[in-house]
Formats: C-alpha cells, sequence, structure tokens
C-alpha cells in the first residue's frame, strides 16, 4: 500500500467514523421526538438516520476490505464488496420507506372510517427540525471534504455525502410541514389537518423512492458484470489506443466494467512478432497507470494474448464489427504501427 493510499484510507475511516457518531445522535433524536410528539414522520426520520448507522458501520468495514490487494481467498480482489454494501443498503432503505407508507396508509384509511386521530403534540419540532438540519448539512460537508481529500474516488464517502444532504432536505421539509399544520384550523382545509403526519409521511417516502431505486438498479448492474458506461468506454479505448502506438500488438478488443471504486480492463491482443513476459507486464502496468489517472479511480486491468476476442467473434465472422462503433463492443482489427 502506497503513502498516498494509506493516508485516503485513513481520511475515509475518520470520516465514516463520525458519521456513525452523529446518526447515531439523529437516530435517539427522532425516536425522541417521536415519543414526544406521536409524528409518524419525525419516526421515519429516525429510522432513516438508523439505516445510515447500519450502513456506516458496514461501509467503514468494507472500507478496510476494499484496499487489499488479490489473495487466494479472494482471487479478483475485495471491490465488489463496494457494490454489494451499496446494493444491501438499497434494500434496507426500501424496507423503510415501505413502513412508513404502510403506517401512513392505515391512518389515512381510520381518518376515512372516521376514527379519531389523535392530535399531534408540536412544541419539540421546531428545535429538533433546526438541530436535526444543522446536523446532516455538518455530515455532508464532512464527507464532501473527505471525498474530495481522498481523490474523489470512493464511493463510499460520495454516498454517505448524499445521504445526508438528502436528509436535511426531508428533516427541515418535514418539520416545516408539521409546524404549518397547525395554521389549517379555522380555514377551508381544517379537516385534513389531522392527517397532515400521514401526507407528510407519503410525501418524504415518495421523495426518498428514488434514491435506493437508483442505486439498487446500478449495484445491480455491476454485481451482474455489466459494461462501464459509454463515457468511460470511449476514454478507455482512446488510451490504449495511445499506449499500443509503436507496438508490433493489434488490439483485437477490450472490456471495462466498474465495481465499486474500480474499473477492470481486460485487452485482447494479438502479437504480431514474438514478445518476451516483461514487455507485456510494463504494458500492463502503463496501462492501470495512465487509466487510473485519465478515469480518476483505480483501475485493474489484465492482458490476454489470443488470435481471436473471444466475446465478440461472432461480429468478426458476420462483419458486422465494421458498424458497431467506438465503443468497448467493436474488436479493433487494425494493427497498430
Amino acid at each position: 500500500m502506497t503513502t498516498s493510499t494509506a493516508t485516503s484510507r485513513r481520511i475515509e475511516q475518520r470520516s465514516l467514523r463520525f458519521g456513525i457518531g452523529v446518526n447515531a445522535v439523529m437516530t435517539l433524536a427522532g425516536f425522541s421526538a417521536h415519543v414526544l410528539t406521536g409524528s409518524t414522520a419525525l419516526l421515519l426520520d429516525g429510522l432513516y438516520s438508523a439505516v445510515l448507522v447500519g450502513s456506516s458501520l458496514i461501509a467503514s468495514r468494507i472500507s478496510r476490505n476494499v484496499v487489499r490487494p488479490p489473495d487466494r481467498a479472494w482471487p479478483y480482489g475485495y471491490e465488489g464488496q463496494e457494490a454489494l454494501y451499496v446494493l444491501f443498503r438499497s434494500l434496507v432503505l426500501l424496507g423503510v420507506i415501505g413502513f412508513g407508507v404502510g403506517s401512513a396508509s392505515a391512518t389515512l384509511l381510520d381518518w376515512w372510517r372516521g376514527v379519531p386521530i389523535p392530535p399531534l403534540r408540536l412544541e419539540p419540532v421546531a428545535s429538533y427540525t433546526a438541530g436535526m438540519t444543522a446536523l446532516c448539512g455538518l455530515l455532508a460537508w464532512r464527507h464532501h471534504s473527505d471525498w474530495r481529500r481522498t481523490g474523489r474516488v470512493s464511493l463510499l464517502l460520495l454516498i454517505e455525502a448524499r445521504n445526508a444532504r438528502i436528509d436535511a432536505v426531508i428533516t427541515s421539509a418535514t418539520g416545516l410541514a408539521l409546524l404549518a399544520s397547525s395554521l389549517l384550523h379555522d380555514t377551508p382545509l381544517q379537516s385534513i389537518a389531522p392527517i397532515t403526519d400521514a401526507l407528510v409521511v407519503l410525501v418524504v417516502s415518495l421523495v426518498l423512492l428514488r434514491e435506493p431505486v437508483s442505486a439498487l438498479r446500478e449495484a445491480l448492474a455491476q454485481a451482474a458484470g455489466c459494461a462501464a458506461d459509454p463515457v468511460v468506454l470511449q476514454r478507455t479505448r482512446r488510451l490504449l489506443m495511445e499506449e499500443l502506438v509503436g507496438l508490433q500488438l493489434q488490439m483485437m478488443d477490450f472490456t471495462v466494467q466498474q465495481l465499486g471504486r474500480t474499473a477492470f480492463v481486460v485487452v485482447y491482443i494479438n502479437p504480431m512478432q514474438p514478445q518476451e513476459s516483461g514487455v507485456i507486464d510494463g504494458l500492463r502496468h502503463h496501462i492501470d497507470a495512465r487509466c487510473s489517472a485519465d478515469l480518476g479511480r483505480p483501475v485493474r486491468s489484465e492482458i490476454i494474448l489470443t488470435a481471436t476476442p473471444p466475446i465478440h467473434q461472432s461480429e468478426l465472422e458476420s462483419g458486422s464489427a465494421a458498424q458497431a462503433g467506438p465503443l468497448a463492443s467493436s474488436p479493433m482489427k487494425q494493427p497498430m504501427p
């Protein structure tokens, strides 16, 4: 492990530990506010913070693993744990959202049937909203600052910073909506004042739903082995072409897969003349360094010597490769000068 990598790891670990402490405070505050006010919306806010506590604990463990090199127990490295973390966190958050929707729906059903809805005690809401929004803002700033200090490659810190920003918006909006519910009395909207809390829960749940669904789709795609996005493919192709200039090597194809913070690059090369193994090793190290610097993330590459690309052989035989476009799915048939 290099000095810079060790420093980034320490920064990431400290940031995650800070997040665990802050989210634990917000969890206790949310549960306490629920008991004092009777608000399900504040309970949902506390449950969201509890999810962040658990995810931060897991993220802290994963952060120690993803920097470890491959070994016999994990021959392809530990980077996949980062994608699994996102997958797990998204599923838990969807469960919390489902609880909120179910609870709010039950309250609305009781109101529709004429069951009296107990009034909320709003006195602690203002101080809770102000304090928790400030803590969320502090946490978002800390994670984002540490993400930049570590070279903008930590998917863990990026997700935690985004979570804190979302939590700040949700907490402030929830508090303001609950405080505004008291203004509905003696107005045409007085009839919905008892169900303001349930309506806030439904709105908050709908707002929260997009983030875990999007993260779940991305994590599933990474865990299933989906190729990286087209921008990464284009930039990787350009770098590979530059690296092979002047070498008697024919690049037949390449693939790029994003897994957590790491990009995995596999290059299929047909040597035009005998090559020493040291030359191939040196080329692989150059590819790692160039792609890491350009893509702004760790890169692990492999070079496979082959006369035909195993993935797109059918395209070569049918001649459709010429129409495939400049992406990684296009075999490179031109020999390098």
